[in-house]
């Protein structure tokens, strides 16, 4: 594996210009309606000590790596390139926070693509996708290579589809979407996921789904192949909870199935972890949690997602959605009861023993559910004037002598 320039300072850098003092943070909205104890949000917000962060570590690191390979692709690097992505893809490399170093070299790879894109400036957008399909002419026994301008062709597919107004697809988009699925298709057949010890390619094959006609058919098999090569990738979980939902090709009682299953496929490597993904994933969709969702189960869940990394990113993750859910429960307490100390019992432990910094990119809802958060473990010692400070693993509560 090349080492890239920029990973080289990110443990030393990145905290430091990104971190924010916690008197700056400030209440998006009126939460004291549903705050505990009878405190305010600023209140809360005003007494936090420990290191608060507008980005992570996670993903300012997994950005220098797609920056780092975007500038060797720009500089016409592409042996190298290609080189890194074997090697990372087949030693299944993991950068912080759990994410595979693979899919980000190769994201670096179509950054001009992708950056085409993104301005919706599609005769660009062809042209860089014409420039990677020479990359795959001249590597043409490479899986990598392929792999590459495949996930280009359903990069720009998904793109396209997108960009059309709601229910107003016309026929000439459809059939460039179509066109560029089969093109992407045709890479991805041209080698096997399991022959070449290939998640990425196991990964791309899996995003093929959208743009084929038998998907419903053959996504369990592919997802089970990617799984099976690497079970700790937790980007298979989240892609194939997408395709289990209601609207996808699953619905509410095979969602919760198909996560009890991928437990089972990979509890030895990752406990409950899972479980806990397609979750996530779900909550992300919804807006809230699955009806179907055992909460006792998915708490160990989270503990469990948190474990497997030991990371910042998927504490704060954690952390967020539990007190989401808390705050939820507490608005009806009369009839959740039961519910709400299971979600303050896994918030505590992620408060206590797993979070010590502060992720506000994380914190997807804003600065009210960390106010709640903080409020609804530490509460007690707020009121008797305490601060909120890093304490061992976790966070805890000081009160200062003055």
């Amino acid at each position: 594996m090349l080492v890239t320039p920029s990973l080289m300072h990110v443990k030393t850098r990145a905290g430091r210009s990104q971190q924010e003092d916690a008197l700056a943070l400030r209440a998006d909205s009126a939460a004291s309606a549903v705050m505990p104890d009878g405190l305010a949000a600023d209140q809360v917000l005003s007494r936090i000590d420990a290191p608060v962060l507008r980005v992570g570590a996670e993903k300012t690191e997994w950005q220098c790596v797609r920056d780092d390979h975007a500038a060797m692709a720009a500089a016409g690097e592409w042996a190298d390139l290609l080189e890194a992505l074997r090697y990372t893809d087949q030693e299944r490399v993991m950068a912080s926070g759990g994410h595979r170093v693979a899919p980000l070299i190769s994201d670096g790879m179509r950054a001009a693509l992708t950056g085409a894109i993104n301005r919706q400036d599609w005769s660009a957008a062809q042209a860089e996708l014409a420039a990677l399909e020479v990359l795959h002419e001249r590597n043409p026994e490479d899986y990598c290579a392929a792999q590459v301008v495949a996930q280009g062709h359903i990069d720009l597919a998904l793109a396209r589809g997108r960009s059309a107004p709601q229910g107003q697809i016309s026929r000439d988009l459809l059939a460039e979407g179509a066109a560029h699925f089969d093109r992407a298709e045709a890479l991805v057949n041209q080698f096997d996921p399991i022959e070449e010890m290939s998640p990425l390619l196991a990964a791309t094959r899996y995003a093929l789904l959208p743009g084929i006609e038998d998907g419903g058919s053959v996504c369990r098999e592919w997802y089970q192949d990617w799984v099976d090569l690497d079970p700790e990738d937790a980007a298979a979980h989240a892609a194939h909870a997408v395709n289990m939902m209601p609207g996808w090709n699953g619905s509410l009682s095979g969602f919760e199935r198909e996560a009890r299953r991928a437990v089972r496929m990979t509890e030895a490597v990752t406990g409950k972890a899972a479980y806990a993904v397609y979750h996530i994933t779900a909550a992300d969709l919804l807006g809230d949690l699955s009806p179907t969702v055992d909460l006792e189960y998915f708490c160990e869940a989270l503990a469990d997602y948190q474990t497997a990394t030991g990371c910042q990113h998927r504490a704060n993750v954690a952390a967020h959605l539990l007190s989401n859910i808390a705050l939820e429960f507490r608005r009806d307490a009369s009839t959740s009861a039961y519910q709400l100390t299971k979600v303050r019992a896994a918030l505590s432990d992620v408060l206590w023993n797993r979070l010590r910094e502060i992720q506000m990119d994380c914190w997807t809802r804003g600065t009210d559910s960390l106010a709640f958060a903080m409020a609804e473990v530490f509460g007690p010692a707020l009121k008797r004037g305490a601060r909120i400070v890093r304490r061992g693993d976790g966070l805890g509560t000081l009160v200062r002598r003055t």
